[in-house]
């Protein structure tokens, strides 16, 4: 069952235009690879699926935003593996077109999550922030626009790719803002190095199971990295949960624990035992 990665002659899958913080964390994952860019998180599940791609790349978490929901319930809906984590740094700057000064910008585009992450900046500077599907793709309206009161929020490689000016640099709430992107393939891989283990679950319907699972992490002495319980579509009230471990399928620990945690679960689903990497 578990195949090692081939990742030469690849084709890989992100959300975006070039430029956009998707492509820099597929770059950094895969090096120079064959990529196709699509306009919705959906698309990139739905071209694995179909076999226009072999992996794929998408956000899941940024450190001063949050959980990106929309990638949680899809990489539970299409069943695919991560194979693979990159934490990038995220510096927002404002562009503008060539000769646009600070004071001319009225209006910026950018994702949700770039004017989330930039919104103090945003209301002290009283620019009306509209949303659009990713900063890069804001980037490059601004190009089209040509208009030195409409901006974008986005990278500085995106400034480049649609000859933008940066008119303030890392503009960002939190100088420390990352985000963290997954991998995902078909198939689950392995590698001797693996230190990133991903579960899904459901619980049985009765009193302190989540304890138990809580329980049967902390005696097994598993470090629990993050726990996110999103709604299970078709059951009112019913949830999932999203839980990253630190650990190597080979721990024996870690084997006893999954066993376990058998009894107090209706479903486990194991996403992956994968690398975790960091800009």
């Amino acid at each position: 069952m578990i195949a090692q990665p081939q990742r030469t002659g690849v084709t890989v899958g992100y959300q975006g235009v070039p430029g956009s913080f998707s492509s820099q964390a597929m770059h950094q994952w895969f090096g120079q690879v064959e990529s196709r860019n699509y306009p919705k998180f959906e698309d990139v599940f739905l071209a694995l699926q179909n076999g226009a791609i072999d992996y794929g790349v998408v956000p899941m978490e940024n450190s001063s935003t949050g959980a990106i929901n929309d990638n949680y319930d899809l990489i539970n809906k299409y069943h695919f593996f991560i194979v693979g984590e990159q934490s990038i740094y995220i510096a927002q700057n404002l562009l503008g077109v060539k000769g646009a000064k600070l004071n001319d910008i009225k209006e910026v585009y950018s994702h949700p999550q770039g004017l989330l992450q930039t919104s103090q900046f945003l209301a002290a500077h009283q620019i009306q922030g509209k949303e659009c599907l990713n900063t890069a793709l804001a980037a490059k309206m601004a190009t089209e626009r040509q208009d030195p009161a409409i901006g974008a929020i986005a990278s500085t490689e995106a400034a480049k790719l649609y000859d933008l000016d940066v008119l303030a640099p890392s503009i960002e709430n939190d100088k420390s803002n990352h985000t963290r992107f997954i991998i995902f393939g078909r198939a689950p891989e392995v590698l001797p190095d693996a230190d990133r283990i991903s579960l899904i679950f459901t619980l049985k319907n009765e009193v302190g199971t989540l304890y138990e699972v809580m329980r049967v992490i902390k005696e097994h002495a598993i470090n629990m990295v993050r726990i996110e319980s999103r709604p299970l579509l078709g059951n009112p009230w019913e949830y999932y949960f999203y839980v990253d471990l630190d650990g190597n399928l080979a721990d024996p620990r870690i084997a006893e624990a999954l066993a376990e945690l058998k009894n107090y679960t209706t479903s486990l689903r194991l996403l992956g035992n994968y690398h975790r990497q960091e800009n």
